[in-house]
């Protein structure tokens, strides 16, 4: 029955034409004085189609004072606000972002500036759980926004990430293992306990296919298409011999 022994830098010599083999992306051999390590990076991913989306949308005014432009923004924000509250969704959650207040200067010659009007706006976050709901919430917003609404940014998430991040993480936990595995049997040894654990977690946007909506529709279509939830984790091992 054999016994197990961490590899010193003797025995380590007979495999070190075979470690200086081991050369791949991600994976790597370190022979120190003491104990031998091999470093693997291992990616998993899963691919799912995000159920959350989140808007970024506000009102902008501009007027020839700043009081008028604060009250008119003011009073773009409550519309936006009461054709929100009119759809009556449950899985919709808002949050004030940011409010605003400019002044609009005109540069002339001899470095003059000159105070044009004043713009005031108000940013806000939108979340929305229901995506069948994001066409109707992009209309309220600027059918009660008027000239004066605005849509900075969209994204598409997730209701519960850790639960996809886990099974991102199983996956590159597996990944490593068989490759770390496999260079040990190369160079001829197993491996040991693990030394070191790092992760990069992650999600890409990734196109889906879906069928489009038909050209009667007046709706701005919003598709999620499918997203990779993505993690890579590099494990660093003792390698180790049997004797």
């Amino acid at each position: 029955m054999g016994r197990w022994w961490v590899c010193s830098a003797t025995s380590a010599a007979a495999c070190h034409d075979t470690f200086r083999r081991i050369r791949e992306k991600g994976s790597t051999v370190t022979l120190g004085t003491d104990v031998p390590t091999i470093t693997v990076t291992g990616t998993g991913s899963v691919a799912a189609v995000p159920d959350r989306l989140h808007l970024g949308v506000g009102v902008e005014v501009r007027r020839p004072t700043a009081p008028q432009a604060y009250l008119g923004a003011a009073d773009a924000a409550v519309r936006v606000f009461d054709a929100l509250d009119s759809l009556r969704l449950q899985s919709l959650q808002r949050a004030t972002h940011q409010i605003g207040l400019r002044a609009e200067i005109l540069w002339g010659e001899n470095q003059e500036q000159r105070v044009t009007g004043y713009v005031a706006s108000q940013d806000l976050n939108l979340s929305i759980g229901d995506l069948s709901s994001a066409s109707a919430v992009l209309e309220a917003v600027v059918q009660a926004g008027g000239d004066d609404a605005r849509i900075s940014s969209l994204s598409f998430g997730f209701s519960d990430p850790e639960a996809r991040a886990a099974q991102a993480q199983e996956a590159a936990w597996q990944d490593a293992l068989a490759r770390a595995r496999r260079w040990a049997e190369l160079a001829g040894c197993v491996l040991g306990t693990v030394e070191e654990v790092s992760e990069v977690a992650g999600h890409s946007p990734r196109p889906l296919m879906r069928e489009v909506m038909l050209a009667e529709q007046s709706a701005m279509p919003v598709e999620p298409g499918e997203a990779d939830v993505v993690c890579s984790v590099t494990v660093r091992w003792r390698i180790a011999t049997l004797e």
